[in-house]
């Protein structure tokens, strides 16, 4: 899909010009159960990514956790998933015995998971490229494609700072944690992180995974999102 380029935008910001906007979708958390155990649960996003008018993306994301189980695969939208089970389908009634399931109408309940704001910023083209040959390429080439550093900031509502680099390269982008800091009182319990973003027929999907000191990177969250 073309990605069209607002004339009062920054040029500084090209690289993000796809990612700009409201998105809103669903996905899944991997939260820790009582007994340490992963719990998924299904979420619901939104992402605003706008200009900051100094060179900056400024960026909010709220993530929702429902009283959900997670979608199956992850990042399929659950309300979209079948509603009926086989035991509910073979009874064909309720409780009440008026053949209506009260449960299957019923909107999950959520509560606010997590609240994030920060910055991004363009740093430059990656080192060893050749921009010459890029910009004589067939616009749309892959040939045509560069690589760009990327360095973002994060304040959480969970207690964390963290300090992120890496690169886009077209509409994909992969972000790794540089330094986290905690407030005193922080629920967060993880050192490192990594963030994974693609534009797919026109959907953002992201994924966000994180490592704690005894741990590997594990997903956290997952989505698919929608312009909104």
């Amino acid at each position: 899909m073309p990605i069209t380029l607002d004339t009062d935008l920054d040029p500084a910001l090209y690289p993000l010009a796809w990612l700009l906007g409201t998105w809103r979708g669903t996905g899944a958390v991997q939260l820790a159960g009582e007994q340490g155990e992963s719990d998924g649960r299904a979420i619901e996003q939104e992402l605003v990514a706008e200009d900051a008018g100094d060179g900056a993306m400024a960026w909010t994301m709220r993530t929702w956790v429902l009283d959900a189980p997670a979608p199956v695969p992850p990042t399929t939208a659950f309300a979209n998933a079948p509603a009926d089970d086989d035991d509910d389908a073979a009874e064909g009634t309720d409780a009440s015995g008026d053949g209506t399931d009260a449960a299957d109408d019923a909107e999950p309940q959520r509560r606010l998971l997590v609240a994030e704001s920060g910055f991004w910023r363009v740093v430059g083209p990656v080192l060893g490229q050749d921009l010459e040959a890029a910009a004589a390429a067939k616009p749309g080439s892959p040939e045509a494609v560069v690589s760009y550093e990327l360095e973002a900031t994060f304040a959480s509502s969970q207690g964390t700072v963290e300090v992120c680099v890496g690169e886009v390269r077209g509409p994909r982008i992969q972000l790794a944690t540089d330094t986290v800091g905690r407030s005193d009182g922080s629920s967060a319990a993880y050192s490192s992180s990594t963030r994974l973003f693609g534009l797919v027929g026109g959907r953002l999907m992201w994924l966000l995974e994180r490592a704690t000191e005894t741990s590997e990177m594990t997903p956290y969250l997952s989505l698919e999102l929608d312009r909104a």
